[in-house]
């Protein structure tokens, strides 16, 4: 089944539908019931991470056709359990599938995913649409560099599944591979990164956005467009994170998503946390820079939003330490004063990095030095 975004829409395909069956269940009952059949897509309640472990406890997840259960982890520990049907695993297959295809895995190819097995999703998340698309799917989970190598050379494997720290590892240590399906960590978020990854390993590498809430949600083409949405599967938007409110395409906020067809557990306007951009062309809708940070902690700085995830991807896109830095907030004249120190070496292009920082986010970093020992704070808000 293929539905069709309306491009510039704001609610995804056969919405009324949608929201019909999912009155019915355990999860949407209180909050759904209760509103008028003519609510605006845009004013139905958000779903939160929060009232999932609720919806939970109070017993209301769990589905009767359910075949598959994987354990979400959660921030701060724990974890929730992710049910799916027969028919859903079918289905998110199905869309994943051609989303792999797009991205240039073909029928027979041999594919080696480097995610989990276990109990999270993990690799299940790209085994569903390699399979359905007919790869020759090596489950092989994460580590066991060597093994891997082995692996890799034996069968001429032509894709490989994996973080892209994991891969530029292997491709350092000698695989060679013609396409990389990269996700769990920034890849095109972070400048410089996927060049240094296709130089490992000697092929293209593209960025996936999968979740285990949701499944594969977009994924990247050979051209390099940006992120292409699994629209089949979901309906991606982006918000501003304190109103709640759309944003125009093209500027950045929080990702929201909603399953399209999914029977256990559908989403329904659910608070990803993830920071992005979501633009609708002609041929799609498209995340054009991938996830760029979280939405925590979020900072009112000289009248524009900032993200201390986001300026963490921006100085690792620098290849300065962004494990190890102490973003700085003071004020001075009644004027916010933003500064960072890092821990690196000696660097000559400051002025450069200082000039990067206000294109990316639209405000002067007053101050910026690199010290060889500095011990990051992350943040440290000193203004009145």
């Amino acid at each position: 089944m293929t539905n069709t975004l309306s491009h510039g829409s704001t609610s995804p395909p056969g919405a009324a539908a949608l929201l019909g069956r999912l009155r019915d269940l355990p999860l949407y009952r209180g909050t759904l019931r209760g509103l008028a059949q003519d609510t605006p897509w845009t004013e139905l309640p958000f779903l939160t991470r929060e009232q999932l472990t609720s919806a939970f406890e109070a017993g209301e997840l769990a589905h009767p056709e359910a075949v598959r259960v994987h354990l979400t982890p959660h921030p701060g520990g724990g974890w929730l359990p992710e049910y799916a049907t027969r028919a859903d695993i079918d289905a998110h297959g199905q869309a994943a599938a051609a989303a792999l295809a797009r991205a240039g895995v073909r029928p027979g190819d041999h594919v080696q995913v480097a995610f989990g097995y276990h109990r999270f999703a993990g690799g299940w998340i790209m085994q569903d649409g390699l399979e359905t698309l007919g790869a020759k799917t090596i489950p092989f989970g994460p580590g066991e560099s060597e093994a891997q190598l082995d692996t890799l050379r034996k069968l001429g494997v032509r894709v490989l599944v994996s973080a892209p720290s994991f891969a530029q590892k292997l491709g350092e240590a000698g695989a060679h591979v013609e396409l990389l399906i990269s996700s769990g960590e920034p890849l095109t978020s972070i400048a410089g990164r996927r060049e240094r990854v296709e130089a490992a390993l000697g092929g293209v590498a593209l960025d996936a956005y999968a979740s285990s809430e949701a499944g594969l949600m977009a994924l990247e083409t050979p051209e390099k467009h940006g992120l292409r949405v699994v629209e089949d599967w979901v309906y991606l938007e982006v918000v501003d994170p304190e109103s709640g409110r759309p944003v125009p395409d093209g500027e950045r906020g929080e990702l929201i998503v909603t399953h399209l067809t999914k029977q256990a557990m559908p989403l329904l306007r659910f608070r990803t946390g993830d920071l992005t951009r979501l633009e609708r062309r002609p041929d799609g809708v498209y995340l054009p820079g991938g996830v760029f940070g979280n939405v925590g902690g979020m900072l009112k700085v000289k009248g524009v939003k900032l993200f201390p995830r986001e300026v963490a991807f921006w100085l690792a896109g620098h290849g300065l330490d962004h494990t190890q830095h102490t973003l700085r907030l003071w004020s001075q004249a009644g004027a916010d004063r933003v500064g960072l120190e890092v821990r690196g070496g000696r660097r000559d292009d400051l002025e450069a990095v200082q000039a990067d920082f206000q294109r990316r986010f639209a405000m002067r970093l007053d101050t910026l030095s690199v010290l060889p020992d500095h011990g990051g704070a992350g943040v440290l808000d000193e203004r009145t």
